[in-house]
């Protein structure tokens, strides 16, 4: 399973890298110029359900699962202080790519079944021209939804539960019920529940990392003198080993670019099938522009969570320690200047939330891929009920199975969607021209 993950990853990372490139100079680097625009235009969208706001809210909840904070410190681990820089570059470069899905998801949206669908699973089957598609599409959707927006999310939260002394069971007990008290209620509650959690929780894990920073003030400088000297390491250079220095560099570059990219779900789609779901009054050209503007936004939110979070490791001095992994290096780094007791529960309530919120845009997205090719709502309330059936498992599961699996179908997801987007790409020449927006 690993081989397999390593000969799929690889291809996997390179045509997102070079979708991002192509798209990132033929856009004039829009995801850096137009970043202003994209934060004025969010309030641009005002569906009777679902909002820019909300579409934006979604996005980054999928986006900041616990996995998300953990995976920063297995990247730090790994790869070392310099992991960071390499994942912001590899961000900045393939955040276009998000632009892009959005612009074509919504351009190709259809009415089906009294709803209207967006997202790979409507462009991917323009684009190929097959049947056949669309099931493939949602078949890996659904994978991806199971594995990395289920039960790795619920298994993250449920780590730190042992060292607080509390079953880690509770933690997909506590999910589920979580889960069916929100989606029963509906797809407008569930925006509206995202679109309140999100921005909380995101404010509240920075002020948290914040307050830790400046306890920490001391160690501020010498950590960013950490992460610059570790972004290119000259020693091997210094002393002739040229090998070396590839080597040490192209290992600390596989780590930011696979953080950056895992982190954000770039190349996965899930822009395309939520800004689909915004209803829009006017100028079409001008609405898809905004949407598509609203979805850069995103990224540059993960990255300043992961470059805070990875400050937060550097500065309270816990990254070198072997013996701690994944969360419970965070909850250490945490703890060891706040003190235990309240700050653990905050921290859990913090990675609670952080998982809720993932999980919610997941199943929002396998739904919809899923009722597109099924059309019918009995699947989709039938897929709702077994998602939630399913989130306890993550919490006793053997995890390394489900990353596998998890990293095979993103792999698959990324591959599928990439080529489909620049397939059509060529067809909406137009994209990036944004002077009627201002």
């Amino acid at each position: 399973m690993s081989l397999l993950n390593s000969l799929l990853c690889i291809p996997a990372v390179g045509l997102l890298l070079f979708a991002g490139v192509r798209l990132s100079i033929a856009s004039s680097w829009l995801q850096i110029r137009g970043l202003p625009l994209a934060i004025s235009s969010l309030f641009a969208g005002r569906g009777r359900k679902f909002s820019s706001v909300a579409a934006l809210c979604t996005i980054v909840g999928g986006n900041l699962g616990v996995g998300n904070i953990s995976g920063t410190a297995v990247a730090l681990s790994s790869g070392g202080p310099g992991f960071i820089v390499w994942m912001v570059l590899i961000i900045i470069v393939t955040s276009i790519i998000k632009y892009a899905n959005c612009y074509i998801s919504i351009s190709t949206r259809v009415p089906a079944n009294g709803k209207t669908f967006g997202g790979p699973v409507v462009y991917i089957e323009r684009a190929l021209g097959a049947r056949w598609a669309p099931s493939v599409v949602a078949f890996v959707t659904a994978v991806c939804a199971v594995t990395v927006g289920n039960l790795v999310q619920v298994n993250s939260l449920a780590i730190p539960m042992n060292l607080m002394d509390l079953p880690p069971l509770a933690a997909g007990v506590l999910m589920a019920f979580a889960l069916f008290f929100v989606s029963a209620l509906g797809m407008g509650f569930i925006a509206k529940t995202v679109s309140g959690i999100v921005p909380a929780m995101v404010i509240l894990y920075v002020a948290l990392c914040f307050i830790v920073l400046g306890k920490c003030y001391d160690n501020i400088l010498p950590s960013l003198t950490l992460i610059l000297t570790s972004f290119l390491n000259l020693d091997s250079l210094k002393n002739g080993a040229t090998l070396a220095f590839v080597a040490e560099i192209l290992a600390v570059v596989q780590v930011g670019a696979l953080r950056g990219i895992f982190a954000t779900d770039i190349g996965l789609g899930l822009e395309g099938t939520v800004h689909s779901l915004v209803t829009n009054e006017g100028d079409d050209r001008r609405f898809v522009a905004q949407q598509s503007l609203v979805s850069l936004i995103s990224p540059f939110i993960v990255a300043i969570v992961a470059f805070v979070t990875t400050m937060v490791l550097l500065t309270t001095g816990v990254w070198p320690d072997t013996e701690l992994e994944s969360t419970n290096m965070c909850f250490a780094a945490f703890t060891s200047v706040l003190g235990a007791g309240y700050v653990e529960y905050a921290l859990l309530a913090l990675m609670f939330c952080f998982s809720f919120t993932t999980i919610l845009t997941w199943l929002m997205c396998s739904k919809e891929a899923l009722l597109y090719v099924l059309r019918r709502d009995f699947y989709g309330k039938a897929w709702t009920t077994l998602f939630i059936a399913i989130a306890p498992i993550g919490s006793v599961c053997a995890v390394r199975l489900v990353w596998d699996i998890a990293d095979l179908s993103i792999s698959l997801a990324i591959m599928v969607n990439t080529i489909g987007m620049l397939v059509l790409a060529s067809q909406y020449r137009d994209m990036f021209k944004i002077a009627h927006l201002k």
